[in-house]
């Protein structure tokens, strides 16, 4: 795990392998660091689901690859979350569809609940074939 320094700001950053067993160390990771920081709870709790979110999607587009989680926070004290995964499963659905088909699908929903969560959700895919999805959160009331 590399905890340094960019652009004045204290930032972790880690890559996990491509398999669903990593989300529990990330999911550590993540609250461990926001802890250190004095986050709230509230603020923890939502990050550690937009991570077993965001790692689930990036596993399961591009399964054995690994993923990289970029975490900091901002002027403002939001939390900013960065997963970065090979796409091998294409390009990610536009924000106007995120959700399941129905109410009684089992998958589709992981962007739908970051885009809940988030104050801001930002999808992109660089031309090197990998998916980029930000997230920022906001303490309590900016939710």
């Amino acid at each position: 795990m590399s905890r340094r320094q960019r652009d004045g700001h204290d930032v972790l950053e880690h890559e996990y392998e491509g398999v669903t067993s990593t989300l529990r160390a990330a999911r550590s990771d993540v609250v461990a660091w926001l802890a250190a920081r004095d986050v709230d709870q509230d603020l923890q709790d939502r990050a550690q689901l937009v991570l077993s979110e965001l790692a689930t999607n990036a596993v399961q587009a591009s399964p054995g690859t690994p993923y990289v989680l970029r975490l900091s926070m901002d002027e403002a004290g939001s939390v900013v979350m960065a997963v970065t995964s090979a796409s091998n499963a294409g390009t990610p659905p536009p924000r106007e569809s995120w959700g399941p088909a129905t109410t009684l699908a089992a998958r589709g929903r992981g962007l739908l609940i970051v885009g809940r969560l988030s104050a801001e959700v930002d999808v992109e895919q660089p031309a090197d074939g990998t998916v980029v999805v930000t997230a920022t959160l906001r303490s309590g009331a900016d939710v």
